[in-house]
């Protein structure tokens, strides 16, 4: 399952290549919103594209197609490519502004790692569930029809995070996360609003990974949506 980190580092490589949809460029400003640190990363990682474009390699992507990396990519590709024919032409070199160029989008596509985490080279936790850091899949069951939901868990010191992400939520309508403990205490891990597009987010509870035992996304009834029962860790 993709991630939130992925979906954001997608939009911020869209972005900084002006290929962005009308309804990624709302999404993606709601993210930025959201998250003051990533959008100041960003605006930094927005600077020195601009500062690439300088040295006249420009972001020229096809619009035959609407996945996002697969756009990214054939724009990295065709860049190298008029960059080469330039060199063999005899022409001032370029080459050396492609690997910053490349760089600089494997930056925006590795965000998750880049920019938010401990380094590019840095593993993976991988293990049983409550695995500090691991990234646990869980199995969720949508009680109401016309929606859609996924969710991994991640269990840290502090708490347990969620990663969340849904469609078919009525629009404007506001939905809270929570989790639940095997004494049946609640612990919200806040609220989202129904959005026409898909909605990717980070939420957290604090409640330790080994003392929740369900999760339940709620309406503004606080009837159960969809859910997971969490495996016993």
């Amino acid at each position: 399952m993709r991630t939130p980190d992925d979906r954001w580092a997608d939009l911020a490589a869209a972005a900084l290549a002006g290929e962005l949809s009308e309804k990624e460029a709302a999404e993606f400003e709601d993210l930025r919103r959201a998250d003051p640190a990533r959008a100041r990363e960003f605006a930094e990682l927005d600077a020195l594209t601009r500062r690439l474009r300088q040295g006249d390699l420009t972001w020229t992507t096809p619009r035959d197609t609407g996945d996002l990396g697969t756009r990214i990519e054939a724009s990295l590709a065709r860049e190298e490519g008029v960059l080469l024919a330039r060199d063999a032409a005899g022409s001032r070199p370029r080459r050396r502004w492609v690997l910053p160029a490349v760089a600089a989008a494997c930056l925006a596509v590795g965000l998750v790692v880049g920019l938010t985490g401990p380094g590019v080279l840095s593993p993976v936790p991988a293990g049983p569930p409550g695995t500090l850091g691991a990234v646990e899949a869980v199995e969720v069951s949508e009680d109401a029809g016309g929606i859609a939901v996924d969710a991994d868990v991640v269990a840290h010191t502090w708490g347990t995070e969620a990663y969340l992400e849904a469609e078919g939520l009525t629009v404007g309508a506001t939905y809270e996360l929570v989790f639940v403990g095997a004494d049946g205490g609640e612990f919200s891990a806040g609220e989202i609003l129904g959005s026409e597009v898909p909605i990717v987010c980070r939420m957290n509870a604090a409640v330790l990974r080994e003392d929740a035992v369900r999760m339940e996304l709620r309406d503004n009834a606080r009837t159960v949506v969809a859910h997971a029962d969490l495996p016993t860790v």
